[in-house]
């Protein structure tokens, strides 16, 4: 990937991560993710911990067949929220990994676009 092309060869590259379905594990995969979440009926995910600093995963609601609430693994705002639920089509979360204190890695919350937080 050149320098000067970067933009336009990022926009080119695939980040989807499949949905892993209702009780699935969401896995951040490489620096971007993208997880387009899709649900028959009130159903979970899990979201595990990033493995390293800058890693950005967006997450949305496109299919609503009923709520998703994300369960992070470590709480994702100053507010000590761990969950969020997605509830209409289009909620979209974007959340970024940043150092844990001295060990290990957590997502913080940069956007949010209607998804309620608990």
């Amino acid at each position: 990937m050149s320098g000067h092309r970067i933009t336009a060869d990022l926009l080119k590259a695939d980040f989807d991560q499949a949905d892993p379905g209702a009780g699935g594990s969401i896995t951040a995969e490489g620096n971007w993710t993208v997880v387009e979440i899709v649900t028959a009926a009130s159903e979970a995910r899990s979201l595990k911990d990033p493995v390293k600093s800058g890693q950005v995963i967006v997450l949305t609601l496109k299919t609503d067949g009923g709520d998703c609430a994300v369960t992070a693994a470590t709480a994702c705002n100053t507010a000590g929220n761990t969950v969020i639920t997605f509830g209409d089509a289009g909620d979209t979360v974007v959340l970024t990994s940043i150092p844990n204190g001295t060990s290990g890695y957590k997502w913080i919350i940069t956007a949010n676009d209607t998804a309620a937080l608990s």
